[in-house]
């Protein structure tokens, strides 16, 4: 009896931004990268809550 080689089923790949994007969420962040209504950029690049003004 001889064996047959069998084909090895290839996985699909997923890249690094969709499986990060799925696992990382900041509140205010929309799952395409832009800000939500509401929220805005302060420095250091942290997404804080915008205050209304008076």
């Amino acid at each position: 009896m001889v064996a047959k080689k069998t084909k090895s089923k290839k996985t699909k790949r997923v890249s690094a931004k969709k499986l990060c994007s799925s696992v990382i969420t900041k509140k205010g962040v929309k799952k395409n990268g832009t800000l939500k209504k509401g929220y805005r950029y302060v420095k250091g690049g942290k997404v804080v809550k915008a205050k209304a003004k008076k």
